[in-house]
């Protein structure tokens, strides 16, 4: 029992550690003490130092003289980019034949809220994050879904920063409500190629602020 409980602290504390950094709570080069961490998740360090090393497997932080958060080379950047356009090309194709209704509403929910004028920049990336999440989710499959988080490296973690004009912002709302009505009408071929050249247009605007 006692090591089954370990290993359940050690998920929660993972989980909470890596969306504290793609969130960007955590940004890259900031060092994290596991003393510091333990205490601040009201945890032992055990549970800690086993989350650090998952996501030190996954890409996220690395050990210099302790464990910091990775800044991810422009060219680390981009190949992770090119493996995700095709996590959410297939993720896009399954989940058209398997949304329910209540996703398609809360999937118009977002395409509202996102296209808000006035809506902050933090707001916007949750925005998205939540409408990528629930079309992954919606494809039901595990690997797709482990694939996709390997892969969720956010534009915002940067110190170059990235940013996004109005004309970018315009086609990112069309191709999201172009993804949707291709999903609503269970075209998994056109949800997936949607879905690719989504992906693509991110992966130009964040390769050119970049300098690439």
């Amino acid at each position: 029992m006692a090591a089954r409980s370990t290993e359940f602290m050690a998920d929660v504390v993972h989980e909470r550690l890596r969306e504290a950094i793609l969130s960007a709570q955590f940004r890259p080069n900031h060092r994290l003490v596991e003393e510091e961490l333990a205490d601040w998740l009201k945890v032992s360090r055990t549970p800690v130092r086993e989350a650090l090393l998952r996501l030190r497997q996954e890409g996220l932080v690395e050990q210099r003289r302790g464990w910091i958060v990775r800044d991810h080379a422009p060219e680390e950047m981009l190949e992770i980019i090119e493996a995700r356009a095709g996590i959410e090309a297939h993720a896009a194709y399954l989940a058209a034949g398997r949304l329910k209704q209540d996703d398609f509403a809360r999937l118009d929910e977002l395409l509202e809220l996102m296209e808000q004028p006035g809506a902050s920049r933090v707001r916007l990336n949750e925005l998205n994050t939540e409408f990528h999440d629930l079309v992954t989710k919606a494809a039901a499959n595990t690997l797709v879904s482990q694939f996709y988080r390997r892969t969720k490296v956010n534009y915002w973690n940067f110190h170059q920063p990235v940013v996004f004009t109005p004309t970018d912002d315009e086609i990112v709302n069309r191709q999201h409500r172009d993804l949707v009505a291709a999903l609503r009408a269970q075209d998994g071929e056109a949800a997936a190629k949607i879905a690719r050249e989504h992906v693509e247009n991110t992966a130009r605007i964040i390769m050119s602020a970049l300098g690439r």
